[in-house]
C-alpha cells in the first residue's frame, strides 16, 4: 500500500490535473467564455431579451433581485423598427426584481406584474429592459411567459419547475425548519434564516448549505440501503444511481454538485464491476478535467475551486494526518473525521484567505460536531415528505419534531460562530 501511494503521483491522470491546476491557478490556463453573446442587435442597445433560462434562481445579497442564467433566443432594441426580434445565442445574466419571482412563491403577498412565469430552468421568457455595462447583466422591469412547447424536453423542465413550487409551499408550513431543509434539498434559501446562514458562514459551515457531495451521498445511501431491504442487492446499484439523478435533476447542476455526480457514477461503476482497488485520487483528477472539458466556464466559480481542493486535501493528507496525529488519543471515527475536516480545511484555506479575507479554523470541529446532526435532520425530513404526501394531517406533527431538531442545530451553530475568524490582512 505504501508503494503505491508513492506511485499515485505518476498517474497519468494526477499528473495532468496538477498541471491543469497550477496553470488555473496562475491565471494562465483561464477559459474563455464558451456560450458569448451573438447577434447583429449589440448587447448595449438591447430592449428586450427572449431565451430559456438555464440556471435556477439565485436571491443577490440585496435581495431586491433574483439572478438567473438564460440562453438567448432572440434579442430586439430601438434601433430597430418596433416589434422586429433578431436572432440571438450565447448566455447572459439577468436580474429580475424579488417581487416578479417571488409572486409565486407562498406567504409571499406581492400582485402580479404580468401573465404568471415560473422562473426555473427550462422555462421560456420574453424580459424587457436594459443592459447594464459596468454589472455586466441584463436588468428586466417586466417579464412574460410566451408558453412553452410541445417538446418532451420542455415537458419535462416545466414539471419539474412545478415539483419545486410544489415542495416550496410544503417546507412553508413547516416554519424555520421547512425553510433550512429546502436549502439542504433544494438549493432554494429564500425561506432560510438570515441570521442561521451568517452563522452557518461564521461557523465555517458554509458548504454544508451548498449542495455538494453530502447531499448527494445521502440520497445514495438511503434509497440503497432501502433497495437492499426490500428487493436484495443486486438492485441496490440502480436504486442508488437513480437516487443520484433524481436528486441532481430537481436540485439543479451547480459545480459542486455535477463534481459529486460524476465521482460517485465512477465509483458506482467501479463497484459494479468488482474493482478490487480504486483510487479515489484518480478518480477524483479525471473528474475534473472532465469537468473542465464540458463545462470549462466552471473554473472561475468558487464552488468549483473549493469543492475540488477540499476533496483532494482529504485524500492527500487525511491519512497521514490521522496516522501521525490524532489516532494517537481519538477514536478511530472521531480521528477520521476530524482528520478529513482539517485536511479539507488546510487545502482550501489560502483560497479562503484570498477570496473572504478571512479563514474559520473552528470549521475543523464544527463540520464534525454538526455533520451528522444534518444527516439525522435530512432523514426525518425525508421521511416527513415522503408520509406527509400520503398521509396529509400528519404534515403538523412531524412539522413538529422537524422544528425540535432545528431549533437544536441552530443553538449548536451559534455557539460555533461565537468563535472569532482568523481574519488575513490585504
Amino acid at each position: 500500500m505504501v508503494d503505491f501511494q508513492r506511485l499515485r503521483i505518476f498517474n497519468p491522470f494526477v499528473a495532468a490535473a496538477f498541471v491543469v491546476a497550477v496553470l488555473l491557478c496562475s491565471g494562465v490556463g483561464v477559459p474563455g467564455n464558451r456560450n458569448p453573446f451573438v447577434s447583429l442587435c449589440d448587447i448595449n442597445e438591447a430592449t428586450s431579451l427572449s431565451g430559456i433560462i438555464h440556471s435556477n434562481p439565485a436571491r443577490t445579497s440585496s435581495k431586491n433581485y433574483y439572478s438567473l442564467d438564460l440562453d438567448l433566443l432572440s434579442v430586439s432594441s430601438n434601433f430597430f423598427s418596433r416589434g422586429n426580434n433578431l436572432g440571438a445565442s450565447g448566455r447572459v445574466r439577468i436580474l429580475v426584481p424579488s417581487e416578479f419571482v417571488e409572486s409565486n412563491y407562498p406567504g409571499k403577498l406581492y400582485s402580479r406584474h404580468s401573465s404568471p412565469v415560473l422562473y426555473e430552468a427550462g422555462e421560456k421568457i420574453c424580459a424587457d429592459g436594459s443592459w447594464f455595462s459596468d454589472a455586466g447583466c441584463f436588468v428586466c422591469s417586466s417579464v412574460c411567459s410566451p408558453g412553452g412547447s410541445n417538446s418532451l424536453s420542455f415537458s419535462i423542465s416545466h414539471f419539474r419547475a412545478l415539483c419545486r413550487l410544489s415542495f416550496k409551499r410544503l417546507m412553508f408550513g413547516w416554519g424555520k425548519a421547512g425553510g433550512f431543509v429546502l436549502a439542504l434539498l433544494s438549493g432554494s434559501r429564500e425561506y432560510c434564516d438570515d441570521n442561521l446562514q451568517e452563522n452557518f458562514r461564521n461557523a465555517g459551515l458554509s458548504h454544508i448549505l451548498a449542495l455538494s457531495g453530502m447531499h448527494l451521498s445521502f440520497f445514495s445511501s438511503v434509497f440503497g440501503f432501502g433497495s437492499r431491504r426490500l428487493f436484495g442487492k443486486k438492485y441496490s446499484f440502480w436504486a442508488r444511481l437513480l437516487a443520484m439523478v433524481f436528486f441532481v435533476w430537481f436540485a439543479g447542476l451547480s459545480p459542486s454538485l455535477f463534481r459529486a455526480l460524476v465521482c460517485s457514477l465512477v465509483v458506482l461503476v467501479c463497484s459494479a464491476v468488482y474493482c478490487v482497488d480504486t483510487d479515489y485520487l484518480s478518480v477524483l483528477s479525471f473528474v475534473f478535467l472532465f469537468h473542465l472539458c464540458l463545462i470549462p466556464q466552471d473554473a472561475q466559480s468558487p464552488a468549483f475551486v473549493l469543492s475540488y481542493g477540499a476533496l483532494a486535501g482529504i485524500l492527500v493528507f487525511s491519512d497521514f494526518v490521522s496516522c501521525r496525529i490524532f489516532s494517537r488519543f481519538l477514536p478511530p471515527m472521531v480521528s477520521s473525521s476530524v482528520s478529513a475536516s482539517v485536511s479539507a480545511q488546510a487545502a482550501t484555506s489560502f483560497y479562503c484567505a484570498r477570496l473572504f479575507g478571512k479563514i474559520m479554523p473552528i470549521g475543523c470541529i464544527s463540520s464534525v460536531v454538526v455533520s451528522p446532526m444534518i444527516n439525522v435532520l435530512m432523514l426525518v425530513s425525508f421521511v416527513a415528505v415522503i408520509f406527509s404526501l400520503v398521509f396529509p394531517f400528519l404534515s403538523g406533527p412531524f412539522g413538529c419534531i422537524l422544528n425540535m431538531i432545528y431549533f437544536f442545530i441552530e443553538k449548536v451553530v451559534g455557539l460555533f460562530a461565537l468563535v472569532p475568524p482568523l481574519s488575513i490582512g490585504n
